[in-house]
């Protein structure tokens, strides 16, 4: 501990100027309070009460929902700017976040994520989705590393980030708002209302539209669709006694177009596809590069421009939910209650073999989903010998989706009005997930200095799933009509596939806290994470995916010194993973094309070292700084061989397929690094000028397992924002720059599909300079 506290020097705590009060009683009877003080003290709602972020014994990032919106930031990912822990991977129709390296990357629709999501205390579980398009409510974001699968619903295994929106104020006419403009043409508005209703009831009103042009250039026939993004939000508070409280909520996103795409990073030799030559004479060898070069496409790492374009790109998402909040305060116990419902209608299209040709250019994904929970908590309301919070939790989830890929496969030419397809035709997935559970913490206060921890969570997991592939008109399939000659076009098709899968799994914390001072505490906890099985379905096969476990292992120490001008948090910490859920790609699939579908590692370890730090030399002003040293290797886990891959290099299994024990964990950087800085002073009696800058690095990792062509260099970026206000904050003018270097970087490289040693990335939005003005108000 002593070697950990002398390192963090170097570090951070906490990202944020976060809500900040003393955690008295009367909130922790309300866990979502908006407790803000003025004496410093960062609260958060981490163990479902309200306490001092000081005195909870979990590794936490607080990110101020104000300090990301005023750097430009403009949606979720955007927070891993300040949180060193968190990282964000932003792959065409499969977003994913991880922390501490780990994070479920899947095309899978029924594989939930090993970081959990929840936004104003519900877990939002829906497949291939990030809640919230917009940041304009957020309160605040709390980052909780290691598991929180003990009071956070299921599945968090690797950590979680709990999102908290603004509630409605009692007795308050207010009204806020922000407009914002910037490069590549884009509009952000957004406007806050809040209206008392009488004495004990106050409604808040949230609206706002987004607007912006991709960043990858399309050189292609086809199109990308500029992102659009609107939203709104009711929110009712209804306080009709002191004890008791009601809190409704109400919702709906949609958004539709492209942000970025994909783009070749290097281009491959021969093309690799199973189909023999005499049977693609509209696909000669090298038709790949043949396409792009016509184009003006240069492949390499910062390479923009697109070929693709036979058929347009397609990604829309139409998502609306409600819940309601009970919380009664029965004097030494607290109740509440969390009813939630939300609901998912998505479609999306992309060209696979990435040119303007239609080789293999349609790849269908559509999906109608919901999921509905209902969590009921019962806690002690004041402060004893012992502190518990324990409850029951119950969660559906239904999937229908459908995935249709079909081409021309040099077959035929682009006009012929038949398409085959590697299966019969339409892939059709139906899947539900039922999960119970029941769960306690109990807090051990033995002296005013030492305390214990300990918990358990106990959950049933029931699946279902269907499989299915039906005709489609038009469409062949490939390996058919390849067997015989042309002369067949269908085979026969697949019956249902069937499948169930039940799991009963454990969760369990047990640690120990003391207080070494006031405002110095250290911990060191153990806790057991569990994430329910899953059944993978890709091409037509379903296949069974055990849970996933880890062991975690923490150490930590928390300190306010020098007044409070100075706040240090460290943490040490070791987690094994037994069964880890990964991504694996499967060449039998497909007709000898392939498919991506979820496997099992049977290890993975990840160990390391955070620290945190937050100066305060005088009002108004505040440094951050953050350090994440991470060494995280697989177990025992086979994988294909990637391109070029020889014998010397492990490449000797079957498949061909290679042991990956002991090389990094996928998406993980050994180093990452954050600093930020926040000035907020007065010019003269009436006025202010505010300036906001912060820097991140992370070091080289890897996007595909030991793969050399899919390194991503070590990166930085840095962003800053500068204004001016009036005194009282009513109205405020700034300008911003994100990425102020320019600097490129991949959020996804991966193998293309049709020329050996081709490889494909994706550069994010977020990897060009975007400069801009914002106008805010408060009334």
């Amino acid at each position: 501990m002593a070697l950990l506290i002398g390192s963090s020097v170097l570090a951070w705590a906490g990202s944020a100027q976060a809500q900040t009060a003393p955690a008295t009683d009367a909130q922790a009877t309300t866990p979502q309070a908006d407790a803000s003080s003025a004496d410093g003290d960062i609260v958060v709602t981490a163990q479902r009460r309200t306490e001092n972020l000081r005195d909870v014994p979990i590794a936490i990032t607080v990110v101020n929902g104000q300090s990301l919106r005023e750097t430009g930031a403009n949606q979720l990912a955007d927070i891993t700017q300040r949180a060193p822990s968190l990282n964000f991977t932003a792959t065409p129709g499969v977003p994913n976040f991880a922390i501490r390296g780990v994070g479920t990357n899947s095309f899978d629709y029924g594989i939930e994520s090993a970081v959990g999501i929840a936004v104003d205390d519900v877990n939002i579980t829906l497949p291939r989705y990030v809640p919230l398009n917009s940041l304009a409510d957020v309160e605040r974001v709390e980052v909780l590393r290691g598991p929180q699968g003990l009071l956070f619903g299921k599945n968090t295994t690797a950590g979680l980030i709990s999102i908290t929106t603004a509630r409605p104020e009692l007795g308050t006419w207010s009204s806020s708002g922000r407009v914002q403009a910037g490069s590549r043409d884009q509009v952000q508005s957004q406007a806050v209302v809040n209206v008392p209703i009488g004495d004990t009831m106050a409604l808040r009103v949230v609206g706002g539209y987004q607007y912006q042009k991709p960043s990858t250039q399309l050189v292609g026939p086809g199109r990308l669709d500029p992102v659009r993004r609107w939203f709104g939000t009711g929110k009712l508070l209804w306080k009709p006694t002191d004890r008791l409280t009601l809190y409704a909520i109400v919702d709906n996103q949609n958004n539709s177009g492209i942000e970025a795409y994909s783009t070749i990073r290097k281009f491959g030799g021969n093309d690799p596809t199973p189909i023999p030559a005499a049977f693609r004479p509209l696909a000669p060898a090298n038709f790949v590069f043949a396409q792009n070069t016509a184009l003006g496409v240069v492949a390499s790492p910062t390479n923009n421009k697109t070929a693709i374009g036979s058929t347009n790109v397609v990604r829309d998402e139409k998502s609306s939910g409600a819940q309601l909040s009970v919380n009664y305060d029965a004097g030494p116990v607290a109740i509440t209650s969390v009813t939630a419902y939300r609901n998912l209608k998505a479609r999306a299209n992309n060209d696979v073999d990435q040119t303007p040709v239609p080789f293999f250019d349609t790849n269908i994904a559509n999906s109608q989903s919901y999921q509905l929970s209902e969590e009921l908590r019962l806690f002690n309301a004041g402060h004893g010998f012992v502190d518990y919070t324990a409850g029951l939790y119950f969660f559906r989830q239904h999937i229908d989706a459908q995935i249709l890929q079909d081409g021309t496969f040099g077959v035929f030419p682009a006009s012929f009005p038949v398409r085959l397809s590697p299966v019969n035709g339409q892939s059709n997935f139906n899947y539900t997930t039922k999960s119970y559970a029941g769960f306690a913490q109990l807090t051990f206060n033995l002296t005013s200095q030492l305390r214990l921890i300990a918990g358990g969570r106990y959950t049933r997991d029931e699946i279902d799933s269907t499989t299915t592939v039906t005709a489609v008109p038009g469409v062949c399939n490939l390996v058919t009509f390849l067997l015989s000659g042309g002369r067949r076009c269908i085979g026969a098709l697949a019956a249902p596939i069937l499948a169930g899968r039940n799991a009963n799994g454990f969760s369990g914390r047990a640690g120990i806290e003391y207080a070494i001072a006031p405002t110095a505490n250290l911990y060191a906890t153990y806790t057991r994470g569990y994430k329910g099985p899953a059944i993978s379905s890709a091409a037509g096969v379903a296949f069974n995916v055990d849970p996933e476990k880890v062991d975690a292992y923490e150490i930590g120490g928390k300190f306010d010194l020098l007044d409070r001008k100075l706040s240090l948090n460290v943490a040490g910490f070791i987690n094994n993973f037994r069964d880890f859920q990964a991504q694996v790609f499967d060449p039998t699939l497909n007709g000898g094309l392939g498919s991506f579908r979820t496997g099992n590692a049977s290890e993975l370890k990840t160990r390391g070292v955070e620290a945190e730090a937050i100066v305060r030399p005088a009002r108004g002003i505040s440094f951050n700084g953050g350090i994440t040293y991470l060494d995280a290797q697989y177990g025992n886990y086979n994988v294909a061989c990637f391109s070029g891959q020889t014998a010397a290099q492990g490449c000797t299994l079957a498949g061909p397929s290679f042991n990956a024990a002991g090389t990094p964990l996928v998406g993980a950087s050994k180093w990452t690094t954050s600093l930020a800085a926040n000035i907020d002073q007065p010019i003269g009696n009436d006025l202010k000028v505010f300036v906001t800058a912060d820097w991140r690095y992370r070091s080289r990792f890897f996007y595909a397992v030991n793969d050399p062509n899919t390194i991503q260099s070590g990166y930085s970026l840095v962003n800053g924002t500068i204004g001016i206000a009036d005194i009282g904050d009513h109205a405020r003018f700034s300008v911003f720059v994100r990425n102020l270097f320019d600097k490129r970087y991949a959020a996804a490289i991966f193998p293309g599909n049709f020329s050996a040693g081709q490889y494909v990335q994706t550069l994010p939005d977020n990897a060009f300079r975007r400069i801009g003005g914002a106008f805010e108000w408060r009334f």
